[in-house]
């Protein structure tokens, strides 16, 4: 049972997708990668000195690459890129300067200082974390990013690599795969797509991503279908199971690279207010994620900020793709359901947008105001069609659509239960009070003339039935619904998603 192509928005005039495309990986603070990493180093060579009367070896590097500031920016940047580098200085850091026992030893932090300086001495390029892999191992010949391949002797590992599986095991807690030939072949036809889209900012994202690494979507990595994080600078992950089409990998590849992108930025940039992991931060609650116990639907602006990052450049790749398709599907096949798709990406770009400004702004620091402003702009340029602002009934039914198909094909495997018809009862109920409230008579009664001839214990066929009626009116009145009425459907959307989960529906 395959899933539907989500919805596509129509695209602006070429000449616009194109000046995106140079602003995303040109603006002087914001896209060029060449400054953002040149910001990078400085922080970096400040913490180095910072470290020195902990950590001599510290001290001796930054020497060594405050020497070179001017003659060698490219090698520096490379250096300071090392994903093993950075994570030994920000866990010397963290125990220097805070007191706390955290990550790699202080003592192998100051050999790895010292292994650094001895890399850059001897003229070599890159970082020590790569030295030794083979150019057969790079995603592609025009870039730096090595693709992970795990030693079959472990303990023979040199002090990069062996530090760089402590930080995985430390941050993750499973392992990581090595990639078939198979697997190196679809992952570069990914990346070559993504390169036919998007060649310049391609390059950009990819200007701060080090190495890809696959799992197994087992342990602490099942569920993800990839995965970036703060805490491991230059490094991303890619689910295994899920890198059988280039369409989906190009928007992956650009996903979690771009997230590397604003982890740079936010080393050297005030992107945060002090103290916004505060418990009692304020929190945006994503709508087309699904509830839960842990309340992981509710970011906080960190997280706000990279996904508002992201989806306004997938708005462009989205919207690229669908305009090339035609030309592109011979090589690539068709895109089918394998992206977000334009119209998904935009909305989530937009919602994410105001709610910056509506719920996260005291929590952003100077740098991610203006980033926030100028991402918008750019948004308004891609979204030709933009619907009323604080639209967001289209979230939570994409949510409610999308679990409709799980719970489809969860029923199609035999699963029953006796909460199934009950729950089919209590959305009918929730959709028709939802409509009453909004004072829309005619939808309710269109929706009450379609519920009397259905059968009502019948939950699939009863969501199909509430998503048609909830859908017309998000498509017109219900983008200005009440807060009432969005609030009734919002609890009816949850509460469905948490029943889903409770039978097993969810996977």
């Amino acid at each position: 049972m395959g899933n539907p192509a989500p919805p596509r928005a129509p695209a602006p005039a070429g000449e616009w997708l194109h000046a995106a495309e140079t602003a995303l990986m040109q603006h002087r603070a914001f896209g060029d990668s060449r400054y953002i990493r040149g910001q990078l180093a400085v922080t970096y060579r400040r913490r180095l000195r910072k470290l020195s009367a902990a950590a001599p070896a510290a001290g001796r590097l930054a020497d060594l690459l405050d020497d070179a500031i001017h003659t060698a920016p490219t090698r520096q940047h490379q250096l300071i890129g090392d994903i093993v580098l950075r994570c030994a200085i920000q866990h010397a850091m963290r125990q220097v300067v805070k007191g706390d026992t955290y990550g790699l030893p202080l003592t192998e932090c100051a050999a790895l200082f010292d292994a650094a300086s001895a890399h850059w001495s001897a003229g070599l390029p890159g970082g020590p974390l790569t030295a030794d892999m083979p150019a057969a191992t790079r995603l592609h010949g025009s870039i730096h990013t090595q693709v992970w391949h795990q030693a079959k002797n472990q303990t023979a590992l040199q002090p990069y690599p062996a530090a760089f599986l402590t930080v995985i095991e430390h941050n993750y807690g499973a392992p990581l795969a090595t990639p078939t030939p198979d697997e190196m072949t679809m992952l570069r036809r990914g990346w070559d797509l993504l390169h036919t889209l998007l060649p310049r900012l391609a390059h950009s994202a990819f200007e701060h991503v080090q190495i890809l690494a696959l799992y197994t979507p087992e342990g602490a990595w099942r569920g993800k279908a990839s995965s970036s994080q703060f805490r491991v600078n230059g490094c991303i992950f890619l689910n295994r199971s899920l890198i059988d089409h280039p369409w989906w990998l190009a928007e992956h590849l650009l996903h979690e690279a771009l997230h590397q992108k604003l982890y740079d930025f936010r080393h050297g940039h005030s992107l945060l207010a002090s103290g916004y992991e505060r418990e009692d931060a304020p929190a945006v609650c994503s709508l087309w994620n699904a509830p839960d116990d842990v309340r992981s639907n509710y970011w906080d602006a960190h997280r706000t900020l990279a996904a508002f990052h992201v989806y306004v450049q997938l708005t462009l790749l989205c919207l690229l793709a669908e305009q090339r398709e035609d030309a592109l599907a011979p090589r690539y096949g068709p895109i089918a359901s394998r992206m977000s798709g334009s119209r998904r990406a935009i909305d989530r770009a937009r919602y994410l947008g105001e709610q910056l400004h509506a719920v996260a702004w005291p929590e952003l620091g100077l740098a991610g105001r203006q980033m926030t402003d100028w991402l918008v702009d750019v948004l308004d340029v891609l979204d030709v069609q933009p619907r009323p602002a604080g639209a967001s009934l289209h979230l939570l039914l994409d949510l409610y659509q999308r679990q409709s198909r799980k719970l489809e094909v969860f029923l199609s495997n035999g699963a029953a239960s006796p909460l199934i018809a009950q729950q089919a009862q209590q959305e009918a109920q929730a959709a028709q009070a939802a409509l009453q409230a909004g004072g829309h008579a005619q939808a309710l009664e269109n929706l009450q003339a379609q519920l009397k001839v259905s059968d009502t214990s019948d939950w699939p066929q009863t969501r199909h039935i509430v998503l048609q009626a909830l859908s017309n009116i998000a498509e017109s009145a219900g983008n200005r619904a009440s807060d009432i009425e969005k609030e009734m459907i919002r609890e009816m959307v949850q509460q469905s998603s948490r029943q889903l989960a409770a039978l097993g529906a969810l996977g």
